[in-house]
């Protein structure tokens, strides 16, 4: 692997996973992990990162999960990201993640 294939440590406060894509999407990485340089969106006061997918802030830095000690997740996610190119983790607003059921498949009326 290439020294350009690799996530630096400088690099890890672009990288993100959303857990609310994760759980839509059945625990699938690949689609809940997003690359961003946009500043961070403020939330009572805290900086939050919003998913360019979904529009939720339920977001972790890769930075933020190397500084909580969750080294096994942070592995997983860094091999991950070096499979692909970071262009297939930057994803406009309105990503191609689906957010779930619309309420007339839920209901199932109409």
């Amino acid at each position: 692997m290439g020294i350009l294939g690799r996530v630096s440590k400088s690099d890890r406060k672009f990288w993100f996973v959303c857990y609310t894509c994760m759980m839509h999407t059945g625990h699938d990485a690949e689609r809940s992990v997003f690359y961003s340089e946009a500043p961070p969106v403020l939330i009572l006061g805290r900086p939050w990162e919003r998913c360019p997918r979904c529009g939720g802030t339920n977001t972790k830095s890769f930075q933020q999960l190397k500084d909580e000690g969750s080294d096994s997740a942070l592995w997983g996610l860094e091999q991950l990201v070096r499979k692909r190119p970071r262009r297939h983790f930057e994803v406009k607003a309105g990503g191609d993640v689906r957010q779930g059921p619309g309420p007339v498949e839920q209901s199932r009326t109409t």
